[in-house]
C-alpha cells in the first residue's frame, strides 16, 4: 500500500525538520519547503494527499496559498492544515476565510498534529 504524501511547507527549518520527523515515525512520506513561492507547483509535481501550511511566510502567506489553492479545481478537494503561532481565534477565522480543513497553533503539542493529520487521511 503507498504511503499518504504530506508536504510541509514552513520559513522555519527546525519547525520542518520536527514535524517531518514526527510524521515519518506515524509511516507518512513526509516533503517539504522552506519556501512559499512556487508551492503550487509543488504540490503539483508531488501530488500530496494534505499540505501543512505555516500562516507566517514573508512573500506568502499559507492562508492566501491555502486559499489560492482551494479556489481551483484541481486542488479543491486537497486536505490542508493552517499551522502558526497566531492566537486561537485568530487562526480559526484565517481558516475559515482560506477554507483550510483544520488548523492548529504551533504551542500545540505534536501529538495533536498527528490526530488531526490522521484524521483528516483517514477516508483519502
Amino acid at each position: 500500500m503507498e504511503k499518504k504524501k504530506i508536504l510541509i511547507v514552513d520559513n522555519d527549518k527546525v519547525i520542518l525538520d520536527i514535524v517531518k520527523d514526527t510524521l515519518t515515525k506515524e509511516g507518512y512520506s513526509v516533503f517539504t519547503s522552506d519556501q512559499p513561492l512556487g508551492t503550487s507547483n509543488k504540490v503539483a509535481q508531488i501530488k500530496p494527499h494534505l499540505v501543512i501550511l505555516d500562516v507566517g511566510m514573508p512573500g506568502l502567506s499559507g492562508d492566501k496559498i491555502c486559499k489560492s489553492l482551494k479556489e481551483s479545481k484541481i486542488y479543491k478537494e486537497l486536505k490542508i492544515i493552517l499551522f502558526c503561532i497566531k492566537s486561537q481565534d485568530e487562526l480559526e477565522k484565517l481558516a475559515a476565510e482560506s477554507q483550510a480543513d483544520d488548523f492548529l497553533t504551533k504551542s500545540s503539542n505534536y501529538q495533536e498534529l498527528v490526530e488531526k493529520v490522521n484524521s483528516l487521511l483517514k477516508n483519502t
